[in-house]
């Protein structure tokens, strides 16, 4: 009779195999099935206590394991509400990032193209110096050169003047002068003269022309006074000439000093300028690839999120399905242990020659009922419950076999047991670290 009761116990593990609900009507069918058989066996025994305490321990066993199942299905929405929030800061935070980044690669890329701007302006305004220099230094060699050749005419022909004008006063004739070759000095600068008036470059003329045949006459005090006139003109327009050629020099020199100074000036600019364009487009170049490494973590956290999103739904509802089954199962438990302890189901325990079928029914009713309970189990079909339901509608059955049967998918069902622990454990482990 114990051993029938302990693999009673054993058949319980059919809960695992089958939906809740109707592994409680296989098991409640087998129990009575059993109890009956063990009346038989041992008559004087009352095992119903036995049963309930069974149920009893198998009630607190399911309400255990509901809530170590709570447990980890609340760290589990733990876990999707801290991750879900954590994804929408994330996403959240990116897309900020995002406008900024466009924002500052927009205000980069103007800065750059107007220091491009500024750059090719700077080397326009030294180019520009620097063709000034060129332009201003050929003038000037041009104006030099002028100067230089007139200043040496005017000083040839002061000379010749100062050496004209007293050798006439001291009566020397024009011959002299024509020996001398200040006679053809004379005439030249009568003839590039457009200050002379033509009446005393006639005159002059005519005394060059006379020879020494002529004495000397009393005009040539007017000769000399022309001369003196002319060389008076020529010695102003030499100091006015050099005073224009200092005046250009020094035009040059002042020219020259500042187009210089705006050539460094420029040069300066345009190496900085450089220096600050070069490192704007690099600027640029990090920026952009900033916002395409933000916005691929965009995408993927806007992938997951919508993934993490369906998956928290889904474990959501089964976990549903889950309590809603285990309510069902705790239910025909506390049904069964309420029909034991029933006050007429003691009695009838009792009655040593009173069979089991005095209960409910037959002991072959209750292999129907087992059976039908087994047949409801469709959605959890197994080979070893098509054995059961084959032992149990053989015309001599023993319910010995039924048990050992129970026993097999016992252990089976230990092993698979096993192996959810670990799993839970394992996701036990995860949600721990993940918070």
């Amino acid at each position: 009779l114990k051993e029938g009761w302990h693999r009673l116990c054993h058949a319980s593990l059919l809960f695992r195999a089958v939906e809740p609900a109707s592994v409680m009507r296989v098991f409640a069918a087998a129990s009575l099935f059993a109890v009956g058989t063990a009346t038989q066996m041992a008559s004087a025994a009352n095992p119903i206590r036995r049963v309930v305490s069974m149920l009893q321990a198998m009630q607190k066993k399911i309400e255990d394991e509901g809530e170590q199942q709570d447990k980890l299905f609340a760290k589990f929405q733990c876990y999707c509400e801290t991750n879900s929030k954590k994804l929408a800061d994330s996403i959240e935070e990116a897309k900020t990032q995002i406008e900024q980044l466009t924002t500052s690669i927009e205000a980069s890329e103007s800065e750059r193209t107007q220091m491009v701007a500024d750059l090719a302006k700077a080397k326009e305004d030294r180019a520009s110096a620097q063709k000034s220099i060129e332009d201003a230094t050929s003038q000037r060699k041009k104006e030099a050169k002028a100067f230089e050749e007139y200043s040496t005419d005017a000083k040839t022909n002061l000379a010749a003047m100062a050496k004209a004008i007293p050798a006439i006063e001291q009566g020397m004739g024009s011959s002299f002068l024509q020996t001398k070759g200040l006679g053809a000095t004379i005439q030249k600068i009568m003839d590039g003269s457009n200050s002379l008036a033509y009446t005393d470059k006639s005159t002059v003329e005519a005394f060059l022309q006379a020879g020494d045949s002529e004495a000397y006459a009393p005009q040539s005090g007017e000769i000399v006074g022309i001369l003196k006139q002319m060389e008076e003109t020529m010695t102003k327009e030499l100091e006015e000439a050099t005073a224009t050629e200092n005046e250009a020099l020094a035009d040059f020199n002042d020219l020259i000093a500042s187009q210089n100074k705006a050539i460094q000036a420029a040069t300066d600019s345009i190496e900085e300028k450089t220096e600050q364009s070069g490192q704007l487009a690099v600027q640029i170049v990090e920026l952009k690839n900033d916002k395409a490494d933000t916005e691929k973590q965009l995408a993927a956290d806007t992938g997951y999120a919508q993934q993490l999103e369906k998956d928290c739904a889904d474990k959501i509802k089964d976990y549903g399905e889950v309590q809603k089954s285990r309510a069902e199962e705790l239910l025909a438990v506390a049904d069964t242990i309420k029909i034991l302890n029933d006050d007429d189901a003691l009695e009838l325990f009792k009655k040593t020659e009173t069979s089991f079928l005095q209960l409910d029914a037959s002991s072959k009713e209750v292999a129907v009922e087992a059976l039908g309970a087994i047949r409801s189990a469709s959605k959890h079909r197994s080979p070893k419950l098509d054995l059961i339901a084959l032992a149990l509608q053989g015309k001599k059955m023993s319910f010995d076999k039924v048990l050992a049967m129970i026993d097999e998918m016992k252990d089976a069902l230990h092993k698979e047991q096993k192996d959810d622990d670990k799993k839970a454990a394992y996701c036990h482990k995860e949600f721990d670290e993940t918070e």
